[in-house]
């Protein structure tokens, strides 16, 4: 056991698990949140974690995600805040109990710590002359009394190497969870009270902060029961104020003396007018003037001229400078000084307003896209003009039609000026038809201007018109396909199917615990004795006992003859044994017992089973006349095909499907023919009765026949 002196001036004894410098003995888990601060010597930096102009000036991790665990947020102050609680750490007023503790108002950063992490938050500070950092701290466990601790240890060295452990008493309490003490307080530390207490330097006091962990394993529960902690109001040398009346932001916590405040309009018509935050930080009510110092590009919008303000009144006065949009992009500059009228030996403090105006994004879209041969759907933003700037275009939405898919197009995505977005199309081949197939991509944008990596508010900004691609894919003949399947992989959809240009099969659903492979071909049906089946069939095979499967088959409306009518398909299966084509379901191990009709697609009806799987629902089968599919849920192998019961479209050389062969149907076949080898045109495959690709004699044989010639 030893003690450390907190920056309250107050000895605690520390256990020994402490004395081993938890920050090293668990550095080698990982971290659990932890900020990097990159500033210039002596900077005031002061957050309370609220996003937008009105808070921090910037959007922090946005809910219902926020930060993700051992993700890194960077603010435009270059603070980086690392996350490795183990859960997510949020930047809001959703904490539950917090509010309850003094000094935790509105927005806070807060989380519940988990064993996924090593239990501190640590905060470094890459640049020396920090001498001073603060926060609101508060925590609360529920459960009992007693189970939130009331000290919380914090460790700290500085950019020599000297450390210090400091245990810190929480003076305030508040009602925490379940109506129990929570405990929390203003932490403060200051180099004049911090020492190198380990001897790894000289024994002496500290030059600087760089790094302060703070320790919030002791609250971790994993939930049973629910722990919270939460830091507000986090201030950085940030209340030294120097007894002045200075420019200020975030309500008059930070000194905004010698900076740049930077805003962005959109140019246009009219005039970007910005104003300035002025805090009394002196002990006396004073008057006070603003004057806008020759020589920078900004106008005058009128100034403050002996105005009263209070003693630690905050003040703020809009359209102090302007500027005319109209003007080229570019960046406009001018110095704003703030004058201490009643105290004269108060020095002028000033600052630079920053006013940039941008050209709005100036987006081409190339359009079609052909994702037979891979090309990228590409969404291009004009280059900022020469010294200026332009908006990017962030996209907000997606939507396609057609079976497409397009990856990269992210929510939040930005198109900067002089950059792309570029994105991946994919075509959905199983169950289409051989030939072309045409879809659409469209975008939808906001527009958002950035200064490096940052998004910053953009003023004026105008709606920004959708962009759309058309997308282009042609599918070629399938006749054979065969994929794996075991039990991590489903066997459909999208695995294995074939096509021609006027039959396509594919399996929609089925999984099994076995490793195998299924085969699909597709080829002439066997004709039947009473029915038949429209254009081709597909005999689907596997390597193991047969699964529960969705089989579909995709057909032409131009190949229904007056003999079917389209609501009466069905998927059929050649039986052998009979020499002819029956219900798909009637060949399942139960013998149809479970067949069970479905007007409408195949996703429609896996809606209704609830997580169910499809061998709760065998035999039940569906046409979806919308999009030419018929649909069965099997567990035996066949050759299928598509049809009605009792039905036949198969009169050989009925070519306009009216159920007989006469004098219309020869001067189809007549205008078709182009002889043997000859690719048969799209219009004209009815005509290829032989279905071997060409309209020639051989088609002739058959067409005899049912012409009675």
């Amino acid at each position: 056991m030893h003690a450390a002196l907190n920056a309250k001036g107050i000895y605690h004894t520390q256990p020994a698990a402490i004395q081993t410098n938890p920050r090293r003995a668990t550095m080698a888990i990982g971290m659990l949140a932890w900020v990097v601060i990159a500033l210039p010597a002596a900077a005031q930096v002061s957050y309370t974690f609220t996003s937008g102009p009105g808070g921090d000036g910037f959007s922090w991790p946005a809910s219902p995600t926020g930060l993700l665990d051992s993700e890194i947020f960077t603010t435009p102050d270059d603070v980086d805040f690392y996350n490795g609680i183990g859960n997510n750490l949020f930047f809001d007023a959703q904490f539950q109990v917090a509010g309850n503790a003094p000094g935790i108002t509105n927005d806070a950063m807060w989380g519940n710590p988990t064993s996924f992490g090593n239990g501190t938050i640590d905060i470094e500070l890459f640049f020396s002359g920090t001498q001073d950092i603060s926060f609101n701290f508060a925590w609360s466990v529920g459960g009992a009394p007693g189970n939130t601790p009331e000290d919380v240890f914090i460790y700290v060295y500085d950019s020599e190497g000297r450390e210090m452990e400091v245990p810190w008493l929480l003076s305030e309490n508040f009602t925490g969870f379940g109506g129990f003490e929570g405990y929390s307080d203003r932490i403060s530390l200051n180099t004049a009270n911090l020492f190198d207490e380990f001897e790894f330097v000289d024994g002496g006091p500290f030059i600087d902060i760089v790094y302060v962990s703070i320790y919030v394993g002791d609250i971790d529960t994993d939930g049973d029961p629910p722990s919270e902690f939460a830091i507000d109001n986090f201030d950085l040398d940030g209340e030294d104020t120097g007894g002045e009346v200075f420019p200020s932001i975030n309500g008059g916590t930070i000194d905004a003396t010698g900076i740049t405040l930077g805003r962005t309009s959109l140019r246009g018509i009219g005039n970007f007018n910005a104003g300035l935050e002025v805090t009394n930080g002196s002990n006396n009510d004073t008057t006070y003037s603003t004057q806008l110092l020759p020589g920078g590009g900004l106008s005058d919008g009128g100034q403050v001229n002996n105005a009263p303000i209070l003693t630690g009144q905050t003040l703020f006065t809009p359209n102090l400078v302007t500027l005319d949009r109209s003007l080229p992009s570019a960046t406009y500059d001018g110095d704003l000084r703030v004058i201490n009228n009643g105290n004269g030996s108060d020095p002028d403090n000033d600052v630079t307003i920053r006013m940039r105006l941008a050209e709005a994004p100036l987006i081409t879209a190339p359009s079609p896209v052909d994702v037979s041969l891979g090309e990228k759907v590409r969404l291009i933003n004009a280059a900022a003009p020469l010294s200026g700037h332009r908006a990017a275009a962030e996209v907000t939405g997606t939507s396609i039609t057609g079976p497409f898919s397009v990856s990269g197009y992210d929510i939040d995505t930005p198109c900067k000026p002089g950059e792309f977005i570029e994105g991946d199309a994919t075509f959905d081949r199983f169950g289409r038809l051989s030939g072309n197939h045409n879809g659409t991509m469209t975008a939808s944008l906001q527009m958002t201007f950035f200064i490096n990596d940052f998004k910053t508010f953009l003023s004026n900004a105008e709606p920004v018109a959708d962009e759309q691609w058309t997308l282009n894919a042609t599918l070629a003949d399938t006749p054979a396909d065969n994929a794996s399947y075991d039990s991590l992989t489903l066997i459909g959809p999208g695995r294995v199917g074939v096509n021609s240009p006027t039959t396509a099969t594919t399996i929609v659903g089925g999984s099994t615990s076995l490793t195998g492979n299924v085969s699909m071909t597709l080829g002439t049906a066997p004709g039947g004795s009473t029915t038949g089946i429209i254009r081709q069939g597909a005999n689907v095979g596997f390597t193991t006992s047969t699964p529960v499967y969705a089989i579909q088959m995709t057909y032409r409306d131009e190949d229904l003859c007056q003999a079917v009518t389209e609501s009466n398909l069905r998927v059929l299966y050649f039986n052998s044994g009979a020499s002819d084509w029956q219900l798909a379901v009637n060949g399942n191990s139960d013998g149809g017992a479970g067949a069970t009709f479905f007007a409408g697609p195949f996703e429609a009806f896996v809606a209704t089973l609830g997580g169910s799987p499809l061998s709760s629902a065998l035999g039940t089968h569906g046409v979806d006349v919308a999009n030419n599919h018929a649909w069965a849920i099997v567990d035996h192998e066949a050759t299928f095909g598509t049809g009605e019961l009792g039905q036949s479209c198969g009169v050989k050389g009925d070519l306009d499907n009216d159920g007989d062969v006469d004098t219309v149907d020869y001067a189809m076949w007549e205008d078709c023919v182009e002889g043997p080898g000859v690719s048969v045109l799209p219009a004209c495959t009815i005509a290829d009765c032989d279905n071997d690709g060409d309209v020639d004699l051989a088609d002739f044989a058959p067409f005899t026949v049912g012409f009675g010639i």
